[in-house]
């Protein structure tokens, strides 16, 4: 975060023109660390307005006059940053750390643009060092946890997001993750709860309800997921999975009229989206409607030819559609692709040993 420190003006001499002429002092006569802090808060002044190229340019003058100057260090870290010059911020924010390694900041700086490059397990050390000189500071909890709720641990994501909220109860993004990793660890009611108290803080966290009703639909809860899908559809059309999930939904309620709408609208956003072509194949098997199913399930594998299921379905289609050969070789298939069901159904349908 920057901090704005007042310009230092240079001083000028008032003459009248009854006087001869004074000359005035110019910045470049100023002592050097005075110079430096000019240049730093031009620099500061440069970057809230987002003119980041400027503002390096000014931060570089401050390091020439100044160079153990680690606020510059520092700032011009952060101005890297965001013009995704991640490399050269590292650099920065090494420097300022080497200059002043008690403050937390850098840390937590640094952080974030070793995450950027890819470097996960540094970007966990240095958000710890940020969490232990200023715990106070919520943002070094949550991010330490996304990271490590990327990597599976999610007991210790948990722990992090506690922190977070423990520092700042008003951090919803802590709240959703939080409940994220309740999820993971099946603690549905409590996953829930966060999702809704993420939503209190912001409604417009649109993944909060997205995630809550595939909690509500895992714990059981079919008409409270559908009510949360369907909100969030009100304020966002142009989701697929969205559609998709709603359309499940609709599926495991009996409701496979729905169902086909909602996949419909999935495979319109998203044509490439094989999920949903084989799950509109189920829905219109349910409604006996054979050969739309065949068709979509040869969507579904045209796609993705490693679809077990679709395989499943297309053979269900075609056994309803009098084509018994077709329907074996796609169940054999399923069954080959690991889907242990596609050779129950050959062995019940007769198929042969061929």
């Amino acid at each position: 975060m920057l901090k704005t420190i007042l310009a230092i003006t240079a001083m000028a001499c008032i003459t009248s023109a009854a006087h001869a002429q004074v000359d005035t002092v110019r910045a470049t006569t100023l002592p050097p660390a005075q110079l430096a802090e000019k240049l730093y808060n031009s620099g500061v002044a440069k970057y809230n307005q987002k003119s980041y190229r400027a503002a390096i340019l000014d931060f570089d003058k401050a390091l020439a006059a100044k160079p153990d100057f680690a606020k510059a260090f520092y700032n011009r870290a952060t101005t890297h940053y965001e013009l995704k010059e991640y490399q050269p911020a590292v650099q920065d924010y090494d420097q300022a750390i080497k200059l002043d390694p008690s403050t937390f900041g850098p840390y937590f700086g640094r952080g974030q643009a070793r995450e950027a490059l890819g470097q996960s397990a540094e970007a966990e050390q240095d958000y710890s060092k940020a969490t232990e000189l200023q715990a106070s500071y919520a943002p070094s909890w949550y991010y330490r946890g996304a990271l490590r709720f990327e990597k599976g641990k999610y007991q210790e994501a948990k722990a992090d997001f506690d922190q977070a909220i423990k520092a700042d109860p008003a951090y919803a993004y802590a709240w959703h993750d939080r409940g994220s990793a309740q999820r993971q660890l099946n603690n549905l009611p409590a996953a829930i709860q966060d999702y809704s108290k993420a939503l209190s803080l912001q409604p417009d966290l649109l993944p909060a309800l997205l995630n809550r009703a595939a909690t509500k639909r895992r714990a059981g809860d079919l008409k409270g997921a559908l009510q949360d899908y369907s909100d969030y559809l009100n304020k966002k059309q142009d989701n697929a999975l969205a559609y998709t999930n709603r359309g499940a939904t609709r599926f495991e309620q009996g409701d496979f009229k729905g169902a086909v709408e909602d996949f419909s609208k999935a495979v319109a956003l998203r044509a490439d989206y094989a999920y949903a072509w084989n799950n509109r194949a189920a829905a219109y098997l349910k409604l006996e409607d054979y050969a739309k199913a065949e068709a979509d399930a040869s969507k579904a594998i045209a796609l993705n030819a490693q679809y077990a299921e679709a395989y499943l379905n297309r053979g269900h289609a075609r056994e309803m559609l009098r084509h018994p050969e077709q329907a074996c070789q796609d169940w054999r298939k399923a069954a080959e692709l690991g889907l242990e069901a596609g050779n129950t159904y050959a062995a019940n349908s007769g198929c042969g040993a061929d």
